[in-house]
């Protein structure tokens, strides 16, 4: 009652201050008045792994044969991620989830980049509708998959399938989209159906810091200097209808003329073959400055975008490509050929530095895509995932 009376008083004193103001922020003011205390709480670190999640020899997992490969991966550190939950006075105000909106954006404006990962438990969400009204209401700009090079479906406003890839197939660490010039700046995640502990479908996540700190200079000075290329090679879906990914499939079209507007739009380089497949290409800073806060920041995939990403997958598992037909390429940014060695090492050193939780239904993870990368392990049984991407 007290809090609710403090609220209410400032509010007036808001709209004797500055009526226009007032006016412009509505009830929203009142909710922003005192609400870190009110209604989430830092729920401290997560427990560690019931079951020790193996990382090398992982069957479809890229490049965990690798002699420097980490065997387990890490348990949550304190504050990786930073969980938060709803504190008994939220629960008994019984929020809706436009106030919850209001309550999450105030607390992601003041903290996401301070942490990187945020895990909201214990959200009132049931299903991706609810979790489609909760994202629609933050007021981040939204993003849509256009140019991704993976498997997803739209399910609701502005919220896909985090992943329709095999549930045998582990997703590498990444930054999302950073292959392309537009990227989504924020990665959200709802977990509808956690999969059954000991069963695997972990998310990962690791803080780019950490991982540059791996790197060191020798290797990231090269591609400051030099760059990055990304080179795709799309088969059409007529030339091999069972292909991991067709340019129809990647450009949600089958006019050819309309994937062209898209590469030319967006500073492409392009080709068409005699079966009507294609190629295309786009050179990169290997950095990239952060939208909110200005710090230029290592946003790449360097060794995701290699033929290691589909020579470990199992629908490429029976095929017998040359290697410049694979879905992706990566060369420095003067066309140079980067070390497959190197390449390894870098995604070995990436592991080492990655954290696992086990999710629980409800969950929500939303991270800081520049800061933060993210990965799925394979697993058995069930498990369902959404997932929707924003901009600062």
């Amino acid at each position: 009652m007290g809090c609710h009376l403090y609220i209410r008083s400032a509010y007036r004193s808001l709209t004797r201050l500055s009526p226009k103001l007032a006016t412009t922020t509505g009830l929203g003011a009142e909710r922003y008045c005192c609400q870190h205390s009110t209604y989430l709480y830092d729920a401290g670190p997560l427990p560690e792994l019931t079951v020790p999640a193996k990382l090398a020899g992982r069957k479809y997992l890229p490049g965990s044969w690798h002699h420097e490969f980490p065997r387990y991966l890490n348990n949550p550190q304190p504050n990786f991620p930073h969980v938060v939950k709803p504190t008994d006075t939220a629960k008994q105000a019984n929020l809706s989830l436009t106030d919850w909106a209001d309550i999450v954006r105030q607390y992601l404006d003041n903290n996401l980049t301070n942490y990187g990962a945020i895990l909201l438990r214990s959200l009132p969400i049931e299903d991706e509708q609810q979790f489609s009204k909760l994202i629609n209401q933050l007021r981040y700009k939204p993003q849509d998959y256009s140019g991704g090079l993976g498997h997803k479906s739209e399910m609701a406003k502005n919220v896909m399938t985090a992943s329709d890839e095999p549930k045998e197939y582990s997703i590498e660490l990444h930054n999302e989209m950073a292959y392309l010039p537009n990227w989504p700046d924020i990665i959200t995640l709802y977990c509808k159906i956690p999969p059954k502990l000991g069963h695997g479908g972990h998310t990962c996540i690791a803080r780019v810091s950490d991982y540059v700190d791996k790197l060191g200079n020798e290797i990231t000075q090269p591609f400051l200097k030099r760059g990055v290329k990304y080179q795709c090679h799309l088969f059409s879906q007529d030339c091999m209808p069972d292909i991991y990914l067709s340019w129809q499939q990647a450009f949600k079209t089958k006019i050819k003329a309309q994937v062209e507007e898209f590469c030319t739009n967006n500073g492409y380089q392009f080709k068409w073959d005699h079966d009507n497949n294609f190629t295309y290409s786009m050179n990169l800073s290997a950095f990239a400055k952060h939208n909110k806060t200005n710090k230029l920041e290592w946003f790449n995939q360097i060794y995701q975008h290699t033929p290691t990403y589909t020579l470990d997958h199992p629908s490429y598992e029976n095929l017998d490509l040359p290697l410049d037909k694979h879905l992706c390429q990566c060369y420095y940014g003067d066309g140079g050929q980067i070390d497959e060695e190197l390449l390894l090492h870098m995604r070995s050193l990436n592991w080492t530095v990655a954290v696992g939780f086990e999710w629980q239904a409800g969950d929500v993870l939303i991270l800081d895509n520049v800061l933060v990368q993210h990965s799925r392990l394979s697993y058995e049984g069930p498990r369902q995932m959404f997932a929707s991407f924003m901009n600062y």
